[in-house]
């Protein structure tokens, strides 16, 4: 299934349009950035790798919860957008609700809060489940425990689609301030996300997931650094918000190393075994 960058824009421009006359802010919100630069990479490569049926039940970890109402409404999936955070599911059921997705069912989105360290589904719960830019920010050995729970809730033969930065050498970022639910405390900096390389990508997320790698993706740039010209813009970027996904499809490409392209993104799809060993 071909999904572009600026297929997932149009489908971001619908939201803000659905949304626009119960939620008036919000609406206007997502029409002022359908979608931006690196979701809309991240979510067109999310698309392509889900070629399940209508209907198909479907877990979102803690990914902006756009994708669950394009899924939703485009797909009709059932989705089960989860976060760790009671506000980013008020904001959910809020965008679910004024699009009238809101609710359990095929082409429905239902939120609800979720550590995704220690999901509270049975084994075998979902068709596919997907995160987008979330497991990199789990602290301590957090994101190994999720891609382990991603794979136990997914049927055998279900796909598992998850996005994360990537660099050429590991590194981690502390911050100092409030991270998530995370609190600072006695002045410490708090852990805010990680970079994987070849590596660690293996050792923390493919191999413990005991799932079989179908693909797997090296996202960047090129000579030209967009990412880095949006960030100094500050608060300049809002007129550049609306056309997010087209420098996106211009700029933020697949690269292999040695092509010279700057890799800033890993994204893989894991398939569960139809028999998992061990278990």
């Amino acid at each position: 299934m071909k999904v572009s960058a600026l297929a997932v824009w149009r489908a971001g421009l619908g939201i803000g349009a659905r949304v626009l006359r119960k939620e008036p802010v919000l609406g206007l919100k997502r029409l002022a950035c359908p979608v931006s630069y690196w979701r809309a990479a991240e979510f067109a490569y999310v698309s392509r790798q889900l070629p399940i049926p209508h209907g198909g039940r479907v877990l979102d970890l803690g990914s902006p919860k756009d994708l669950a109402a394009i899924f939703a409404r485009a797909r009709g999936f059932e989705v089960v957008a989860t976060d760790i955070l009671p506000a980013a599911i008020a904001l959910s059921r809020r965008y679910a609700a004024a699009q009238d997705l809101d609710g359990a069912g095929a082409g429905r989105v239902w939120s609800e809060i979720q550590d995704g360290r220690a999901l509270s589904f049975s084994d075998d719960s979902f068709d596919a489940a997907f995160s987008v830019s979330v497991l990199e920010h789990i602290p301590q050995d957090g994101d190994t425990l999720a891609i382990r729970e991603l794979v136990r809730v997914v049927k055998p033969g279900g796909l598992v689609v998850v996005t994360t930065p990537y660099d050429l050498r590991y590194r981690e970022t502390f911050v100092d301030r409030p991270v998530y639910e995370r609190q600072q405390e006695a002045g410490e900096p708090v852990f805010f996300e990680r970079h994987y390389d070849e590596v660690t990508l293996r050792e923390r997320l493919l191999t413990p997931s005991g799932a079989e790698l179908l693909d797997r993706e090296l996202w960047g740039e090129g000579s030209v650094r967009m990412e880095s010209i949006l960030t100094h813009l500050g608060p300049a970027r809002l007129p550049v918000s609306p056309f997010e996904a087209m420098l996106s499809a211009m700029f933020l490409r697949r690269v292999h190393p040695g092509n010279g392209g700057h890799a800033m993104a890993a994204f893989f799809t894991l398939r569960k075994p139809l028999r998992a060993s061990g278990r």
